[in-house]
């Protein structure tokens, strides 16, 4: 299951009866978009993309070197 927080369409909203939304489907709902949309039609969410944000963090925890790295030996 896509994680709707990492999703550059998730949004919060300020209505405490809906607070989470997406802003590709344009849906308001208690719980995350995503399961809404698995309940639905059975399947992951299609629009799912990774924000910017992110990705940018995702690939410099990558890029970064560990002790374990075979380079640093």
């Amino acid at each position: 299951m896509v994680s709707c927080l990492k999703c550059k369409h998730y949004f919060n909203t300020y209505d405490p009866q809906m607070p989470r939304g997406c802003r590709l489907f344009k849906l308001k709902s208690k719980s995350f978009p995503s399961e809404l949309v698995k309940a639905e039609s059975g399947d992951d969410c299609e629009g799912y993309e990774l924000s910017g944000a992110v990705a940018k963090k995702e690939a410099e925890a990558k890029s970064k070197k560990g002790f374990d790295d075979d380079d640093l030996w």
